[in-house]
Formats: structure tokens, C-alpha cells, sequence
């Protein structure tokens, strides 16, 4: 009796686990009425193997040479999946951008923690990838968007309007090794390579966004702690980089963002910036900005400058905060103009006035060309256009910045010899250049540091043709940007197909552990022989007591 009672509170007390995650796949030779999953017998659309899938499942996408294309709109993930190709492969998922009110990849809320990884990304009428919310302005704090995403080593084009959409409580998006390119087909009047509207602790990383319809990327409408580094961003038809826009009333999170700041605690690092037709780094609204070591060559051909204070105007709603940008620290940047727009506030004497900036402007220690012109355009400053030796005096900014014939190669390094070399000043939020090099003091001005021996082989991507770089993260990393690259998605269990052909190197590079591959029939859900046991042990139990002749059950 003494052992029954035992017995049965063991059985009690056991927690119900879950079963092992699964690997499902999908290939343009699959069959979805006929195909199972499995490496053998793969399902012919994504949206199948979704739809069979479980929390923490791996859905891989097969890319046969002959045909690699998967012609599918609003591929929905609703809970946390790895959606990815296998190593060698890069499968296409394209939606026609005139299919209305579609995205090619949506990710719920409800699939938090997923990674989208090694995937040919096209169209939607909207967007390529988008990051869902459930968040609105007063509602519940428990609603929130789809967060701790990781999206890496794929290729973002021709889409219909942006390339990635960030809605807002969308936290910790984690966008690496990414290029996007040609945003803009259907409607190229909005149509941004990333735009994050109030997604906290966003990180961008060595990626390539080029040929956009409007702006590179920006984070705005009260985003906090974004990092933006290490990333070529050129040939934008607006601006390169915003720090902050201008954002409608609704979509600010007033708990923690009272006054309407666009973006808090930003740091923008090691990019380089080239060939935009407004601002190269721009802010708007913005509070604690850092903007250190980047490169900035050509642009502004439109308007603006290539370092901007701009001012936002937030629907001109009455309610609205419309603050100006406070404690920026503008530091160890290259901006090389041949229009000589080289910095610039702003001033708009809309809604009674609005300045682009409270204060100093936080710049030192940074390189100009000969000839760059500084603007400000705020009433009383004492000075409106004129040299770095007068912007200097009236500001009192830029007391250690220089001007020089500086130049760049066409990836932005800096020659041997440039007056560049050990001409800044060492800044806590940097710690590495745009190849991951570690800096040495005195550092260089701009995102490149010159030292004696050859960057990393597994650098940033810097142009279309270049295979994506697989190296990880610096060793060395300042406090901001680790944690904010901390907000990684946990790792998910799979049981992998030894012939499935995992990418040991990516997902190293994505900071999760690559399980051993076990040779086991993929697309299955097994149970690891411990939790088989205890299950029928279980089952017994519960049927004993009934006295019913109950067939033993798994959990």
C-alpha cells in the first residue's frame, strides 16, 4: 500500500512536458495531399508545413536548382517557428506585389521568438516581412507585438512598398546580414528598406540596403535603445539613417514616452552612409542619441545635410509633443560632401515654431571636407550659415573636429595616410569599426579603423554580388549593444535529419546552439524514452484507479 501511495504521488507530481520539436519540409517537388513532411515525402507550399507545424518546429524550404520559386502571399507564422533554407539553398518566397492587401511574411504575436533565416524574400503588396501587434494606445500593457524576431542572411526585394515593417511593441527585432534592395514597385512614395514605428531594442547589423524608393531605415514614434551599426546603406531616394520621423499621435506609448519623443537612447555606429537625397544621419524628435564613427559621403543631393536636425510636426495634432532633439552626442564621424551640406538644424515657424534642436548639437571631434557649410536656423542662435570656424564660435561645438581633403574607397575604407588616421577620440558606445576590427586608440574618424593587419574574411556585406558574411559578433561590445543583442530568440529543440544539411556556421552566427544531428525520420513528433515511460506509467495509474480498462496514453 506504502508503495502504491508513493507511487502515485510521483505520478502526480511529474510536470507534462513537451514533445521534441520537429523539422518539416517543403520543396517545389512536394505534394501537400500526399506528402508528410519528412525529408523524403516534403509538403509543396510553406503555408502547409506551417499549418502541421507546432510551437518550436523548424519548417525548412528546399530550393531544387530547376525551380526554387514559391509563389505564396501572407505566409503567416502563429506561433514561434525557424522558417529557413538548409545550407547551399536559398529558396525564393515571392508574393506579386499586385496582389491587394497582401505581405509575402507575417509574423503574429503569438509567434514571438521566431527566426526567419537564409530566404529569398519578394513582393506583397505591402511588405516583404512585417511584424504584427496587438498593442493600441491605452489598451492592456499584456498586448504587445511580435518581438525577439530574428531575421538573418536573406535577400529583400522588388516589394511592394517597405521592405521590413516593424508595428509598434514589435520588441527586440534582430535584423542581421540582411540586404534589401529595390523597395518601392507598386508604391514608391512610402516605401522605406526598414521602418520601425515604437518597436524597442531593434538591432540592424552588417547588413546592405541599397536602391531603396525612400529612406534606408528609421526607428520612430518613441522607439527606445535601438542599435543601428555596421550596416552600407547608399542610393536611397530620401534619407540614409533616421533616428526619429515624424509619427501620428496613436501610435506613441504615453506610459513611458509622455512628451512624444520619436526615438530615445539611439545609437548609430560604424555605418556607411553614401549617395542619399536628403539627410545621410538624420534626427528628428529624438532624446540621447548617440551618432559616432560613421561615414558619410554624398548626400543630402536633395535637401538637407549629411549630419540633420530635422523637426516633426506629428499630424499637427494639438495634443501632440512635437519636441525638439535633446543631448545628441555627434562623435567621430567622416562626412565627405562635394555639396558641402555638412550639418544642419532646423526651424519651422509652423505651430508657433519648431526648432530641431534643444541645446547643443553634442558634435566633436569629427572630420569635414574643405568647404562644408553648417546651418542653423533657430531664431537667436547668432549665426545662420558660415565655416566649421564660426560654427564653432557661436555653437561652441566642435572645439576638436577637423577639416581635410578626405576621401574613401568605394567600400569606404580609408587610404593609407588619410588625415583620418587617429584624428578621433576614444567613445564608450564604440568598440569595433564596421568589420568588426577592434579600434585602437586614438581611434580613426568614420566607420573603418586602419590596422596592420587584414580585416576579418567574414566582414559586412558591401555590395550585391558578395556572398553574405557568416562571422559572428564582435568579442568585444559595448554594454548598449549587448544587450541589446541579448534579445535573441531562445533556441528551439529539434530533432534534425542527419541528412538535412543544417548550417552549423549560421546558426552558430545567430548566437544559438547547433543541436547534433540525430538520424531520425523527420516531420515526426517523438518523445524521448524517459517521457514515453513516464507517460505510461501514468496512463496506468489514472486507469487503474478508474478501474477502466484504459489504453495507455501519451502526454
Amino acid at each position: 500500500m506504502r508503495c502504491r501511495v508513493l507511487f502515485a504521488a510521483l505520478a502526480l507530481a511529474l510536470p507534462v512536458l513537451p514533445v521534441a520539436a520537429a523539422e518539416l519540409f517543403v520543396s517545389t517537388a512536394g505534394n501537400d495531399s500526399s506528402g508528410n513532411g519528412s525529408a523524403a515525402s516534403p509538403y509543396r507550399t510553406v503555408k502547409r508545413a506551417i499549418s502541421a507545424s507546432r510551437a518550436g518546429d523548424t519548417v525548412t524550404v528546399r530550393a531544387p536548382s530547376a525551380n526554387r520559386t514559391y509563389n505564396e502571399c501572407d505566409v503567416r507564422l502563429r506561433h514561434r517557428l525557424t522558417l529557413r533554407s538548409p545550407a547551399g539553398e536559398r529558396a525564393i518566397i515571392h508574393c506579386n506585389p499586385n496582389t491587394a492587401n497582401t505581405v509575402t511574411i507575417q509574423v503574429d504575436p503569438a509567434a514571438s521568438g521566431s527566426r526567419i533565416a537564409n530566404l529569398e524574400i519578394s513582393g506583397g503588396y505591402y511588405y516583404a516581412v512585417m511584424l504584427q501587434t496587438n498593442w493600441y494606445q491605452g489598451g492592456p500593457s499584456s498586448d504587445t507585438g511580435a518581438s525577439n524576431v530574428v531575421m538573418e542572411d536573406l535577400l529583400i526585394r522588388d516589394t511592394g512598398r517597405d521592405g521590413i515593417k516593424i508595428t509598434p511593441k514589435s520588441n527586440n527585432a534582430v535584423i542581421r546580414r540582411v540586404e534589401i534592395r529595390n523597395t518601392g514597385v507598386r508604391e514608391g512614395g512610402n516605401a522605406d528598406g526598414i521602418d520601425n514605428v515604437n518597436g524597442d531594442g531593434m538591432v540592424v547589423e552588417d547588413s546592405y540596403i541599397h536602391d531603396t524608393a525612400t529612406t534606408g531605415l528609421y526607428f520612430k514614434g518613441g522607439a527606445r535603445n535601438v542599435v543601428i551599426q555596421r550596416n552600407r546603406i547608399e542610393n536611397t531616394g530620401d534619407a540614409g539613417i533616421l533616428v526619429g520621423f515624424d509619427t501620428s499621435p496613436e501610435f506613441f506609448d504615453l506610459s513611458v514616452n509622455p512628451q512624444y519623443y520619436e526615438a530615445i537612447g539611439g545609437i548609430v555606429r560604424n555605418n556607411v552612409v553614401r549617395n542619399t537625397r536628403y539627410s545621410g544621419i538624420g534626427m528628428y524628435a529624438s532624446k540621447d542619441t548617440v551618432v559616432a564613427n560613421n561615414t558619410i559621403v554624398n548626400a543630402a543631393s536633395g535637401g538637407h545635410s549629411a549630419i540633420y536636425f530635422g523637426v516633426t510636426l506629428q499630424d499637427y495634432d494639438p495634443a501632440a509633443g512635437r519636441p525638439a532633439n535633446v543631448n545628441p552626442k555627434i562623435v567621430n564621424n567622416l562626412v565627405i560632401q562635394g555639396n558641402n551640406r555638412c550639418m544642419e538644424i532646423r526651424y519651422s515657424s509652423e505651430l508657433g515654431g519648431l526648432s530641431g534642436l534643444s541645446g547643443s548639437p553634442g558634435s566633436n571631434w569629427n572630420g569635414f571636407g574643405n568647404g562644408c557649410v553648417f546651418r542653423d536656423g533657430r531664431p537667436g542662435s547668432g549665426f545662420s550659415q558660415g565655416s566649421l570656424a564660426q560654427w564653432r564660435s557661436a555653437l561652441n561645438a566642435d572645439a576638436n573636429s577637423k577639416q581635410a581633403n578626405y576621401t574613401v574607397d568605394a567600400t569606404g575604407r580609408l587610404p593609407a595616410g588619410s588625415p583620418a588616421i587617429n584624428a578621433g577620440t576614444t567613445v564608450a558606445e564604440v568598440a569595433d569599426d564596421i568589420d568588426r576590427q577592434p579600434r585602437s586608440v586614438p581611434y580613426d574618424l568614420g566607420a573603418d579603423e586602419v590596422v596592420s593587419t587584414a580585416p576579418p574574411a567574414n566582414r559586412v556585406r558591401r555590395s550585391g554580388s558578395q556572398p553574405l558574411g557568416r562571422g559572428g559578433a564582435s568579442a568585444a561590445q559595448p554594454a548598449a549593444a549587448a544587450s541589446a543583442r541579448a534579445v535573441s530568440s531562445a533556441p528551439a529543440r529539434s530533432t534534425t535529419s542527419a541528412t538535412s544539411g543544417v548550417d552549423a556556421a549560421v546558426e552558430a552566427g545567430a548566437g544559438q546552439p547547433v543541436a547534433t544531428a540525430v538520424a531520425v525520420r523527420t516531420g515526426v513528433r517523438i518523445a524521448p524514452p524517459a517521457l514515453q515511460l513516464w507517460a505510461r506509467l501514468r496512463g496506468w495509474w489514472a486507469a487503474h484507479q478508474a478501474g477502466a480498462a484504459e489504453s495507455l496514453r501519451r502526454d
